[in-house]
């Protein structure tokens, strides 16, 4: 619906802000996303997992930590490390302690993988987003998304 001047909730004048956001973001992603698949077979969730379990002790979480800890999407997680066991990127396996635990474990595959994609990953992060930014405005930029992530967390 398009906004009129007698809404009662004028928009905010950081509105362009937030449409550049996320635009950007959507451009960018779609990018990494395709650059990934591309040149690794992987995508950026598939590369958020093995990210994770690579700087985990040992390369390996619980499916509960490794749902903290991933970045680009929570849900489907189960499915998705599924998939990656099948691929031989991680296994997984119970807690002899406790049944309601499950360990997932970076496979020597997954760790060659992820060391393949790291710098090709890097390079594209840094082609798609860091080279448009001087130090000033990262600083900047960051400041306001950390002040974001805290209090939506």
């Amino acid at each position: 619906m398009p906004e009129t001047q007698a809404d009662p909730d004028p928009v905010p004048e950081h509105w362009t802000a937030w449409q550049m956001f996320f635009e950007a973001h959507a451009a960018v992603y779609a990018r990494l996303e395709a650059e990934m698949q591309a040149d690794h077979g992987l995508s950026l969730r598939w590369y958020d997992v093995l990210l994770q379990l690579r700087n985990a002790p040992g390369g390996r979480l619980t499916m509960r930590d490794l749902g903290r800890a991933v970045v680009i999407s929570k849900s489907g997680l189960t499915g998705l490390v599924d998939r990656m066991e099948r691929a031989g990127l991680v296994e997984r396996a119970g807690d002899p302690g406790d049944r309601r635990i499950v360990h997932v474990t970076l496979t020597r595959a997954g760790a060659e993988v992820y060391g393949r994609a790291r710098a090709d990953h890097r390079r594209a992060v840094s082609d798609a987003f860091l080279r448009h930014v001087d130090a000033r405005e990262a600083a900047v930029l960051e400041r306001a998304l950390r002040r974001i992530r805290e209090e939506n967390v």
